[in-house]
């Protein structure tokens, strides 16, 4: 668990109340099930990291397969639902925000790769594949919604598929994850503004398409 620790403010945070204190035990859960794995984490594990003992964590979250559960649904969409809530952006930039912030994923961030541990449990583990689709349609509606928006507000095109663009949204977002986790190619991996250029690129690609002049329109 090298590099697994809470903060202080976070510690204290443990002491305020059963709520402050659920959200920290899944915000460890996540960092043990993303690093080490599903089937080689333990409750047990989860609770030192929270400075708690392994009852605290079993009066919530009976067994590891519901603690595990509960920090793929809390932790999969995190990112996705607070930045399609920003009422400051417009559904182009929420979209390019997302996409432009995942090569900046590091490999050891081990609540990040938490979906990732999911989607391997999920294939080896078939009753598993019912709760991580449930995980990927909480993060699925708020893309939803931010396309259905946009869409609305003349922003994207109306004629593509709603459901084909949140797809290769998640798509993205699992394989560059996936891609991060690989040993580095020789090229290595793209900086950070050429990353977010190319995913500017890809939300103006959906955008209206503005119509051919025509002859008459002179």
């Amino acid at each position: 668990m090298q590099g697994l620790s809470l903060t202080g403010s976070e510690r204290s945070n443990l002491r305020r109340g059963s709520r402050e204190v659920g959200e920290h035990i899944l915000e460890a859960a996540a960092r043990v099930f993303g690093a080490k794995g599903y089937e080689a984490a333990r409750v047990i594990d989860v609770a030192r990291l929270c400075e708690l003992s392994t009852g605290a964590v079993y009066s919530r979250w009976p067994t590891k397969r519901e603690l595990f559960i509960a920090a793929v649904e809390q932790h999969g969409s995190r990112n996705t639902l607070s930045v399609s809530n920003r009422a400051d952006l417009t559904t182009p930039e929420k979209l390019a925000a997302l996409g432009g912030g995942l090569v900046d994923t590091q490999r050891d961030d081990e609540a990040g790769n938490l979906m990732l541990e999911a989607c391997v449990s999920a294939r080896r583990d078939p009753s598993l594949r019912a709760d991580l689709a449930h995980a990927l349609d909480i993060e699925a509606d708020a893309l939803t919604q931010v396309v259905d928006h946009g869409k609305a507000n003349g922003e994207i095109d109306q004629n593509l598929s709603t459901e084909a663009i949140v797809l290769s949204c998640q798509t993205l977002s699992l394989g560059v994850r996936l891609a991060a986790l690989a040993e580095p190619r020789s090229s290595g991996p793209p900086t950070s503004a050429a990353w977010k250029e190319l995913m500017e690129r890809f939300v103006a690609s959906i955008r209206p398409t503005a119509p051919t002049p025509t002859p008459d329109d002179d």
